[in-house]
């Protein structure tokens, strides 16, 4: 009977959300990648799959009608491991009644964490009814980090999310008006500082139109929060710029903000624009600035991640002085969004409630959900920028202190390398590059108008009116640091997902099936799949062939495994694949478990760009030994 190709597509991607290449796609379905983009055409014109330069995927609107039934209990799931990583057991009947389901729900749940934890070397153990999370402080730590990121895996605030909660504003406009005023200004913002303007002027917004008021004659005589007058061009040029934008939403909204509300926004948006790290203390109290340090340390100590990324210390530190001057009135800000976080990101708001609680201790206050929502805001949007941009390397721009238009420049740069770089820091001195604690390893520095001796790191030359010739010196310097680290990071994969001893060479003709009772048997026994797991192989070959010419890259159809780990098999001679004796030379088995999801799409991708080449497979096929073998493997990329 004749393949449903164009199904098979459907369902892989169905199966496994986020964008995949059509190479890769050719490899599952057994195509070629003109027929993936053939079969991919329908599925596109009915609006089933997306697609991108980064590839195809489902439109999970359509998956989600089957699959919203589960998203309540992946939200208890969650709250169960940060719950297992605080406390030494849970009660299994306790569970139930706190969750209000039935004993038996809780406890398969308890079985799919169990899976889902054995990765990051944690083993959730049953005691009669008592169950406890067994493992080191820093595996747990770094279990929470890992549903953090899958919670902020996408934009975490964005215009869709803000105009559901703030249903009274017209969010679209004033996002247009944003985008229009930048372009009239000639400023450039990243996805996180233009959400972060558009989040606040929503939140300023919807609270004045429900009826908050100045809580005295003070508040528009507030010295805490001020804005520097003078004559500095750039801070002309970010203060026109908001005061447009503030006068445009009252216009638009019928609404009139107080003095101290158009500073403290006004205040928010500079610390978006600028490329400078301006000194907080001329805005915000020298006490709030020592607490907000305090709070990010201990964020990174309890929860593994580190949140300097930019601006969010700026940002942070003005909301949480406006919070503070709040709760010294009495007064709480209420949030729409404050069940919306706690039911679909538990653990950033987790991650928010922990900081609620050291400020309560610091401070003396008493915080209510609705403002430790908006702190899980400000946590969320900031860990998703974090995730978006760790692809990118990591910049420093050094520009003498004598550089005249620095933001117009700045802008320029960032909106021609918005995509490989992150620009971390602007510089004065050569010597800041060592002195200055940067949040990460600097991959590169882009001199401008100077031309200091820099020993020991890579470095581009240019000048303040990015010509051509600069445009080239820089991207030359990202392409090749990038495929240095691609190469990198590939090999690095490469041995921790290939170990040594997952590595066969095989000099006699043998079968599929012998092959995968062999593997499976040994993966088995070192923990790494289920008995079950040579039957999912099975089913995903009767299904379609992953043979592709004479290499086979075999896997399961769910991410199932206990742990990620893949096996190569070489034999010269020929595998024998399937009924109509197809022959391999070649075998990458893969045995994915869920959490590993990203590293496996990362390198399956590297993987099936190698394979459709066959002079690629003749090279490796050649190999002696596994040092040779990933050698050869990685000089392919």
């Amino acid at each position: 009977m004749r393949k449903d190709h164009k199904k098979e597509l459907w369902d892989y991607l169905q199966n496994n959300p986020g964008w995949h290449t059509s190479s890769e796609l050719a490899v599952v379905i057994g195509v070629s990648q003109r027929s993936i983009k053939r079969y991919a055409k329908d599925l596109i014109d009915t609006a089933a799959i997306f697609v991108s330069n980064e590839g195809y995927k489902a439109n999970q609107k359509k998956v989600n009608s089957t699959t919203k039934r589960n998203s309540d209990y992946e939200s208890i799931k969650r709250v169960l491991i940060n719950e297992f990583t605080q406390q030494n057991q849970l009660n299994l009947y306790d569970l139930a009644d706190q969750f209000y389901l039935s004993e038996s729900t809780i406890l398969k749940l308890l079985k799919e964490i169990q899976l889902y934890v054995k990765p990051f070397d944690l083993d959730l153990k049953q005691n009669a009814d008592n169950w406890s999370l067994l493992g080191s402080e820093m595996d747990k730590r770094k279990l929470i980090s890992d549903i953090l990121y899958r919670e902020s895996k996408q934009t975490f605030i964005g215009n869709d999310t803000i105009q559901d909660s703030f249903s009274d504003i017209n969010v679209v406009k004033i996002s247009e008006a944003i985008k229009k005023l930048t372009m009239l200004e000639n400023i450039y913002l990243n996805t996180f500082d233009f959400n972060n303007i558009l989040l606040h002027i929503a939140i300023a917004t919807h609270r004045i139109k429900n009826g908050y008021q100045p809580q005295n004659s003070e508040e528009d005589n507030n010295e805490n929060i001020t804005i520097n007058n003078n004559d500095d061009k750039e801070i002309i040029q970010e203060q026109n710029f908001g005061n447009k934008l503030i006068d445009f939403v009252e216009n638009t909204e019928d609404i009139h903000f107080s003095k101290s509300e158009r500073q403290s926004l006004i205040l928010i948006i500079q610390f978006s624009i600028t490329r400078k790290h301006r000194d907080l203390e001329d805005n915000v109290k020298h006490s709030t600035i020592v607490l907000v340090d305090n709070l990010i340390k201990y964020v990174n100590s309890m929860l593994n991640i580190d949140l300097r990324v930019l601006n969010f210390r700026e940002q942070f530190a003005i909301h949480i002085q406006r919070l503070l001057e709040r709760s010294s009135h009495g007064y709480v800000e209420r949030n729409p969004m404050t069940e919306k976080i706690r039911k679909s990101s538990p653990i950033i708001y987790e991650c928010a409630v922990l900081i609620s609680n050291r400020m309560e201790e610091i401070e003396n206050i008493t915080l209510e959900d609705d403002e430790i929502a908006y702190i899980a805001m400000h946590i969320g949007n900031a860990v998703s920028e974090y995730i978006n941009d760790l692809h990118k390397l990591y910049v420093v721009v050094l520009m003498p202190d004598y550089q005249s238009d620095n933001d117009e420049f700045m802008s320029r740069l960032e909106r021609l390398f918005s995509q490989d770089i992150v620009i971390g820091r602007v510089i004065n001195s050569p010597d800041m590059i060592n002195e200055v604690d940067y949040p990460r390893k600097v991959d590169f520095v882009i001199q401008v108008n100077s031309e200091y001796s820099l020993s020991g790191i890579r470095h581009a030359n240019i000048s303040q009116f990015l010509t051509q010739v600069d445009y080239k010196e820089v991207n030359q310097l990202i392409v090749s640091l990038k495929h240095k680290q691609e190469k990198i990071n590939f090999t690095n994969n490469l041995e921790k997902f290939f170990p040594k001893e997952n590595f066969k060479i095989i000099n006699d003709e043998t079968s599929r099936d012998e092959l995968f009772k062999v593997i499976c048997g040994e993966l088995e026994q070192k923990g790494i799949v289920t008995a079950d797991f040579k039957n999912r192989l099975e089913a995903r070959e009767r299904m379609s062939s992953t043979a592709f010419g004479s290499v086979a890259i075999p896997h399961s159809l769910q991410m199932v495994a206990l742990k990620t780990q893949g096996y190569v098999v070489i034999d010269p001679k020929g595998i024998r694949w399937d009924k109509d004796n197809n022959h391999v030379n070649l075998m990458f088995l893969l045995a994915i478990n869920e959490s590993n999801k990203q590293a496996y799409r990362n390198i399956f991708d590297d993987l099936s760009q190698i394979a459709v080449d066959p002079k690629n497979i003749a090279l490796l096929v050649k190999a002696k030994t596994y040092d040779e073998f990933i050698k050869q493997l990685t000089e392919l990329l």
